[in-house]
């Protein structure tokens, strides 16, 4: 991940946007099959497990964003690539705020030395399930950056690693989150990679091509 300084504020213009206008803008920022060639929508099932649900329920909790301010959130699909043991899968996910002053706040706690906690905590627990099976999740380091995003309220880039050590043999897996915020939106990029991290090339083409796409589509802000 980029490390660099911080990004110059968003504009704040005046009205929120409707939940209406929150969908619309969310579904044309996210990732679409056109900007990922050579991966393809998941074929895992649509559904998250109960204990999946819970996990990330309990992230939300702990890092401070419910989402009860939230006005409306949509994600792309999960695309992937597999090859042997060699794995990636990438996704965005957007969501609007009722104000910029909230989207911004959240984007603080998520920069937070809490966050690394909170995120270390929810990796061992995702990976629980398979514990019990002769697999072993290994420690866990969470790595902040700052990726480039001009124009914006600001950014913040993580890189979760870890392993996973099956009857001897140890897989490293990694999982970055890039974000920034713009206006009352808040904007990710989550890829994940087995046994290398995500192409750093590709992370960064899409994470420049979502902020693109934020700037050029309209959406109130309060």
């Amino acid at each position: 991940m980029t490390q660099t300084q911080a990004a110059t504020p968003s504009p704040s213009p005046g009205a929120g946007p409707t939940q209406a206008e929150a969908l619309a803008y969310a579904h044309a920022v996210n990732l679409t099959a056109a900007d990922v060639p050579g991966l393809h929508p998941s074929t895992k099932p649509a559904h998250r497990s109960s204990s999946g649900r819970t996990v990330e329920r309990q992230l939300a909790r702990c890092v401070g964003v419910a989402g009860g301010e939230q006005i409306a959130e949509a994600a792309s699909p999960n695309f992937e690539r597999s090859a042997g043991i060699t794995q990636f899968d990438v996704s965005s996910n957007v969501s609007v705020s009722k104000s910029a002053a909230i989207a911004a706040a959240e984007l603080a706690k998520l920069r937070s030395p809490h966050a690394k906690a909170c995120l270390q905590r929810y990796v061992r627990e995702l990976f629980q399930g398979t514990s019990g099976r002769g697999v072993i999740v290994g420690p866990v380091a969470v790595a902040a950056g700052t990726p480039p995003a001009a124009g914006t309220s600001g950014s913040v880039g993580l890189r979760i690693a870890t392993s996973i050590t099956v009857k001897t043999i140890r897989i490293p897996f990694y999982l970055d989150i890039l974000g920034f915020v713009y206006g009352p939106a808040e904007i990710s990029l989550l890829s994940s990679g087995v046994p290398v991290p995500f192409p750093a090339t590709a992370e960064e083409r899409l994470f420049v091509s979502l902020l693109a796409r934020a700037k050029a589509n309209a959406l109130g802000a309060g």
